[in-house]
């Protein structure tokens, strides 16, 4: 079997999609020499990004845009190549151009459930696009069971035609835990001499967005260096996104907290893949306060490193933290600066997070999620054959 995948992601930044597609790549490639893979891109992809086995090629496919890419240069490859089927992520070329069946992962489909978290183009284009996708697509693939629930209650498809298959602990957060205190005391030294961060600090980690909460998040810092007057600074770790400023989140704190507590939150930036660990192991306290999920890989890295944690108990969270983090209402801000305060001041906590986090992590196995997904392509094309 010959497959087809659209690889665009990895020749960017790094983000939720682009972790999943490498981690997923990467596993596939460790469990299956007889198929082969062609991983299609507009760009280049670095050869650090590939596997090394001779069953995975990599092919730079040129087009006028990402548009055009994805309706007519991908399906022309794949005929191309003689595909038996193509995987890409939301958006598909459209049925009728593709030379073989198709799968299609959806992370969630927050853009329908939540429309005002995104830009009214970026909207469109995902309710048009993406629905159809999932329509025509010989399976859809996603990250969590809430996120297939959201799927078929929003599109009303045949339950067969989804199918959850959690993901992995990130390649290389297997003993993220493993030096103890020596590694966070490194950790946190590379940090200050990087950044200047000397003080002890809150980790948010992620792509600025509406739906990450950061606003609340950031009232709840003012309230609890207001009521507690701990140290700890806040640093957002991640990328700009849409439709949420630094500004907003400087003036959210303001709120709750006064003037001064702006000092205290930090804005690095982007974090490269090989940093994150570092981030992690580095703050006293991870928080992921977001509104809706399909998944959450911050969280599952957060506790491969022993960080306590404390995350919100909206979809899908709750699947993947277990009973390893405090999860507060995300909407509750009171709620979130009592459960901050509580793992900051709780050393005994504190501790049993650090102890369990590890244990939680290392049951989410990409390997699982590969043989899973292999299955579906196996079943997808053995139907187009008929």
């Amino acid at each position: 079997m010959k497959i087809v995948m659209d690889a665009r992601v990895l020749t960017g930044r790094f983000t939720g999609d682009r972790t999943y597609w490498k981690s997923l790549i990467h596993s596939l490639a460790a469990i299956d020499s007889e198929n082969e893979y062609l991983l299609l891109s507009r760009t280049p992809i670095e050869p650090t990004e590939l596997p090394t086995t001779p069953n995975f090629v990599a092919q730079v496919v040129p087009a006028k845009n990402e548009r055009t890419w994805t309706m007519f240069a991908l399906p022309a490859a794949a005929r191309a190549a003689r595909a038996n089927l193509i995987h890409g992520q939301y958006t598909m070329p459209p049925k009728i151009l593709c030379p073989c069946p198709f799968v299609t992962t959806v992370h969630d489909v927050s853009f329908q459930i939540f429309p005002e978290w995104f830009p009214l183009r970026d909207r469109i284009l995902m309710n048009v696009t993406v629905p159809a996708s999932m329509r025509s697509a010989a399976h859809v693939i996603t990250d969590s069971e809430s996120s297939r629930k959201d799927i078929l209650r929003a599109y009303g498809l045949p339950p067969a035609h989804v199918s959850a298959i959690l993901l992995g602990l990130t390649p290389g957060f297997e003993q993220a835990s493993a030096g103890g205190e020596a590694a966070i005391q490194r950790d946190r030294k590379l940090i200050e001499e990087r950044y200047g961060i000397a003080d002890p600090f809150i980790l948010c980690l992620g792509v600025l967005q509406p739906r990450k909460n950061l606003n609340r998040l950031a009232e709840a810092y003012g309230k609890l260096k207001a009521r507690y007057g701990l140290p700890h600074k806040l640093v957002f770790v991640g990328k700009a996104g849409w439709l949420q400023g630094r500004q907003a989140i400087l003036d959210a704190a303001k709120s709750t907290g006064g003037d001064a507590v702006t000092e205290d939150i930090l804005f690095p930036g982007y974090a490269p893949d090989d940093e994150l660990a570092v981030w992690y192991r580095a703050a006293d306290l991870f928080v992921h306060p977001s509104l809706y999920e399909g998944f959450g890989i911050p969280p599952l890295e957060a506790m491969a490193c022993g960080t306590p944690l404390v995350v919100s108990n909206a979809p899908a969270l709750p699947e993947i933290v277990g009973d390893v983090a405090l999860q507060p209402d995300p909407m509750d801000i009171d709620g979130w600066a009592e459960a901050m305060y509580r793992v900051l001041t709780d050393a005994e906590l504190r501790a049993d997070m650090r102890a369990a986090g590890p244990q939680r992590a290392i049951e989410f196995s990409w390997q699982e999620t590969a043989r899973k997904t292999l299955q579906i392509y196996e079943t997808a094309a053995a139907k187009f054959k008929g």
